[in-house]
């Protein structure tokens, strides 16, 4: 059953989310962004590849912030056919996919998006009229609602990307699994081995995991779901009995010993070869899950869609790439302005920090120490300028606390100096990454699974200060093109480095009033970055994880 990857056997990649494009809000945070970066990357490689996930309808992705700083959310209303997909159509009918749930068959509307290449996205779609209310429901909100409807949308995302293919007439030579929500399509891939080739359960089980292979993305359990057993024999009983098997048998493969049935135990069990997602990250992943057959492959971001193109064309020479990255920070300033109604002075050294508001992300020690950060970023004559961006999750209460205590600070004690810029999208991280100095990451050790926002900045000549996890973990900072923070004492070390060091080499100019010392830390950052894009990260996916190699 071992197939060459080629245009008529692609690689299947299945994702729940994907972030291709602001004004595409099918994306919650990082993840879906990477899986974005990953599809257009292969688009430029001319990848044979093909996409699947879900089409969600914007539910909750604007952040609305009261005056206050709490955080709620908003919801983004765009019209799919404006926006860059199409209807999809088999013998010049609408192709609609069936996926059977409990006791009823949810429809399921069909949507492309084309890449360069021959590679395209496809998203299921449950808002259509052969469905109940409350089936359309079920492809609306990402990552929201209950424990059954999260289930009802992996079931529809796994079994239904599988039969997709199928419909389309494309055979895949393996099937991508990207964290354990697809991981469903395990099941359909039994029963396609059954059907039509014959085969029986045993058989077409290891046939289906031959097929298969898995990428973990993250370590922290809101990536890693459990579900009581007696609500996923709910929906594998059809399954089970269209295989002639019982089932406890079908269900076993995701059974933790508490008795819990975890997606991310069913994905690793029915697969032949898993992958963490940094070196740090795969080690972890290793201790914790020690029975399986895990690489390393480190994630890698697009560069046409974060760097800009004129810091690689001005790269060679001091004083261009120096007005390249001054015309960034005006351009980013100019933007934060209006989206905010504040502006700031972009020749200090701007210091960023964006991402997703979790806990173990760690914002909150940047304040650590309130009165030597406010000395920093007030300091008259080499004044510091503090930008901050993220979402909190829709339902998580601390990440909306912390956030709000930080609106609070900024418009009392750091006012001036620190400004928060909402709704954090691909849009916003881009003039982030570009428009900033110093690109800062603070996670709590072995949190991290990869983090690409530093990557995104090291293109852009923006060099990192950060906590060594994930990604960052691999490099060597030596000052020459980053900064590493300690891990334990990180408050101290950040204010040590900027009084010391960052501050000083920033401020230090020629007599052109060129930051030489400063540029030449920005070109080594651009040369780290060349190392951590999505070119080499495919490559290695096709070296280590599609290709099936005899041991």
């Amino acid at each position: 059953m071992n197939t060459t990857i080629s245009k008529q056997h692609p690689i299947a990649y299945l994702c729940a989310e994907y972030g291709v494009a602001t004004e595409l809000p099918i994306y919650a945070g990082g993840f879906g962004v990477l899986a974005g970066d990953t599809v257009k990357a292969a688009a430029d490689m001319a990848m044979p590849f093909v996409a699947v996930g879900l089409l969600y309808r914007g539910h909750g992705v604007v952040q609305h912030l009261s005056p206050e700083g709490l955080q709620t959310e908003g919801d983004y209303y765009f019209d799919p056919l404006e926006n860059g997909l199409e209807h999809v159509y088999v013998d010049e009918e609408p192709l609609f996919i069936k996926v059977h749930l409990t006791e009823l068959d949810v429809w399921l509307r069909v949507w492309r998006k084309d890449l360069d290449n021959g590679v395209s996205l496809y998203l299921l779609d449950s808002e259509t009229d052969q469905n109940e209310l409350v089936e359309r429901d079920i492809t609306q909100v990402l990552y929201s609602g209950t424990q059954e409807n999260l289930i009802k949308q992996q079931l529809i995302l796994g079994i239904g990307g599988v039969k997709l293919f199928s419909k389309l007439g494309i055979t895949p030579s393996v099937y991508h699994i990207n964290e354990g929500r697809p991981a469903f399509a395990h099941w359909q891939l039994i029963r396609m081995y059954m059907d039509d080739h014959g085969m029986n359960y045993e058989e077409a089980k290891e046939a289906a995991i031959e097929k298969t292979v898995y990428t973990n993305h993250t370590l922290v359990a809101a990536g890693n779901q459990s579900y009581p057993p007696e609500l996923i024999k709910m929906y594998s009983k059809y399954y089970a009995n269209k295989m002639g098997i019982s089932n406890d048998t079908l269900i076993e493969s995701g059974l933790e010993e508490n008795g819990q049935f975890s997606v991310t135990r069913f994905a690793l069990n029915t697969s032949r070869k898993a992958n963490g997602v940094s070196s740090l990250h795969t080690e972890l992943s290793k201790k914790l899950w020690p029975q399986y057959n895990w690489v390393n492959i480190t994630n890698g971001v697009h560069r046409g869609t974060w760097q800009h193109p004129d810091i690689q064309k001005n790269f060679h020479d001091n004083e261009k790439l120096w007005n390249t990255h001054m015309a960034l920070k005006k351009e980013t300033m100019q933007f934060i302005q209006k989206q905010t109604g504040f502006g700031y002075d972009e020749r200090k050294l701007v210091l960023g920090w964006a991402r997703r508001l979790a806990g173990y992300k760690q914002l909150p020690i940047l304040f650590s120490d309130l009165a030597r950060i406010k000395a920093l970023l007030q300091n008259e004559q080499r004044p510091v300028q503090l930008l901050i961006s993220g979402k909190a999750h829709m339902g998580d209460t601390a990440g909306k606390q912390m956030l709000q205590e930080v609106i609070e600070l900024f418009s009392t004690e750091l006012a001036g100096s620190a400004l928060f810029v909402p709704n954090y999208n691909i849009e916003v991280a881009q003039h982030l990454t570009r428009g900033v100095d110093v690109w800062l990451n603070t996670p709590e050790l072995g949190k991290e699974a990869c983090g690409t926002s530093g990557m995104k900045a090291t293109l852009n000549g923006v060099p990192n200060c950060t906590v060594a996890d994930g990604w960052a973990e691999e490099v060597r900072w030596d000052g020459t093109q980053g900064w590493q923070l300690d891990h334990i004492d990180t408050a101290n070390s950040l204010y040590t480095l900027l009084e010391q060091t960052i501050v000083p080499k920033y401020y230090s100019r020629n007599t052109h009033g060129i930051p030489v010392e400063w540029t030449s830390v920005m070109k080594n950052a651009i040369r780290l970055g060349d190392e951590y894009t999505g070119d080499r990260m495919l490559n290695q996916y096709a070296d280590r994880l599609y290709v099936k190699t005899v041991d």
